[in-house]
């Protein structure tokens, strides 16, 4: 049975996307313009966060006629069984002005620069309404299924009530609000430049903005926004970095943005906590980003490391970076050695003071938590647990290695894993109580467990990159956000020549 469905006008639409297509980020002025996600889903709203009726500018993207709306949005899709089609990517190539295809834009990084890079991704005339069907005809045809693949459509119609009127807009639209809104009912008051499109069966709302802005919507949420200056200021460049390096992953693009607002990127919440502080830490660190051998630094972070930070390699299991290999961020804990178990453990039960620590600085400092056997045993999939075996630890002390016991055997080679089998620890950078015996050639077995398990730890988050509470620590004491930055991504130098705005 032949499930192909050649749908004409879909094949137009595609021929015609040059005219129409979707911009993501941008260059403007030499400045990097970025789409990030504030909300998403079947429906969705936009209204005051202040309380009087928001005016806003609705256009049709790349359309010069602009409607005036004003009152709360609501936002309908109105056909949603034409949205998905499925088709079979047989190629691409440079994106030209003659081109007859779907653009893509993606990140590359070419000779110290942030480029972006378009090309015409060519699709085979088959189209199905649904991947299956797609899936059938390939495996009939001799297809690869990878090769199976989402077909943007872009002029998805939505319907938008704005009080007692109804208007139809085709996507993708283009939305100026001057007064702070609030996008899917979370009340955070944005504002600016806002980009709404379907992305298969989902309206997508991001909001539009220059990078400044965006790294001045981040650094509060990560660090606070009561930290000393030059702690802001490493924020500030850590977050920008990681920020262009999450760019080059190009991981959303298939989703209709390029960073999403949460900690799976960086958590963005607008102007919400933006202060004078946070705005002079990005205004002085202006296009800052840190790079190493002519390339974008990862610069990963974390909330504590405990005392050492770790390896990337060691934590993800990755390919070694020279910039990521782990430091000492707390002098006494230098003298340890924190992948040996007795001397983690010591570790951990040394109490720590510093001077002008916040409650949350000090609540990673040392902590305890208690987990049921039985929870711990849910948390892996096993009926019951008998004995854990600790099988290594990394530099930082954190369980990189573990084994269950049990009414089956479960091994954890994921720090983060790891932490959620046990109720979303704070780290891994602990020990359970009980009586411990040393293995041959390192590690430690627990060999009896009581019914609720209470654990001891330092440090919260994976431990790799710049510690925050050691960067508030060191701030506090007078060092320079150069300095704090060269101590946690040591071998790497600060670079504000990397826009390439012919990209």
């Amino acid at each position: 049975m032949r499930y192909v469905i050649i749908v004409k006008a879909l094949l137009c639409l595609l021929w015609c996307i040059s005219l129409c297509r979707i911009e993501a980020a941008e260059y403007r002025n030499g400045q990097l313009w970025l789409e990030v996600l504030l909300a998403s889903g079947t429906q969705m709203s936009i209204s005051s966060s202040s309380g009087s009726p928001p005016l806003l500018y609705v256009s049709e993207r790349n359309s010069p006629i602009s409607r005036e709306l004003a009152g709360n949005l609501s936002i309908k899709l109105i056909n949603e069984d034409k949205l998905a089609y499925w088709g079979f990517l047989n190629g691409t190539e440079p994106w030209t002005g003659e081109s007859a295809g779907v653009l893509k834009e993606c990140f590359a990084w070419e000779d110290s620069n942030l480029v972006i890079k378009r090309e015409n991704l060519l699709y085979a005339e088959e189209s199905f309404s649904f991947r299956e069907n797609a899936r059938r005809y390939a495996l009939e045809a001799g297809i690869p299924e990878q090769r199976i693949t989402p077909i943007p459509l872009i002029n998805a119609t939505v319907r938008i009530t704005a009080g007692a009127g109804e208007y139809y807009f085709e996507t993708p639209l283009a939305i100026h609000s001057t007064a702070p809104v609030s996008i899917g009912g979370v009340q955070l008051g944005y504002e600016g430049e806002f980009v709404l499109k379907t992305v298969q069966d989902r309206i997508v709302v991001t909001h539009l903005l220059p990078l400044e802005d965006y790294i001045a919507g981040v650094i509060q949420n990560e660090i606070g926004n009561n930290a000393p200056l030059e702690a802001l200021k490493v924020q500030a460049v850590a977050a920008r970095t990681h920020a262009v390096s999450l760019l080059l992953y190009n991981r959303h693009t298939s989703d209709g943005y390029d960073l999403c607002n949460s900690t799976h990127c960086q958590v963005y919440k607008g102007k919400y906590l933006l202060n004078d502080a946070v705005r002079a830490a990005v205004d002085s660190t202006r296009s800052e980003v840190l790079l190493i051998n002519g390339r974008i630094a990862d610069a990963t972070y974390h909330s504590a490391c405990g005392g050492k930070t770790d390896s990337s390699a060691g934590i993800w299991n990755g390919d070694p970076l020279p910039h990521l290999m782990g430091v000492t961020c707390i002098d006494a804990a230098g003298e340890l050695d924190l992948s040996d178990e007795s001397q983690a453990r010591r570790w951990i039960d040394t109490e720590l003071a510093f001077p002008g620590m916040s409650s949350w600085e000090r609540a990673s400092l040392t902590w305890s938590k208690t987990i049921s056997r039985q929870a711990l045993a849910a948390n892996l999939g096993m009926k019951y647990v008998s004995r854990v075996v600790i099988n290594q630890r990394g530099s930082s002390g954190r369980i990189t290695d573990i084994t269950f016991h049990g009414s089956k055997t479960v091994r954890l080679t994921s720090e983060y894993k790891i932490r959620q089998a046990f109720g979303s620890a704070m780290s891994s950078f602990f020990y359970i109580r009980g009586n411990y015996v040393p293995l041959r050639g390192g590690g430690a077995e627990i060999p009896s467990l009581s019914s609720n398990l209470i654990i001891r730890g330092k440090g919260s988050g994976h431990g790799v990159g710049m510690c925050q509470v050691g960067t508030l620590r060191r701030a506090r004491e007078g060092a320079s956000y150069r300095d704090i930055l060269a101590q946690y991504y040591p071998g790497t130098v600060i670079s504000s020549n990397w826009r390439n705005s012919g990209g």
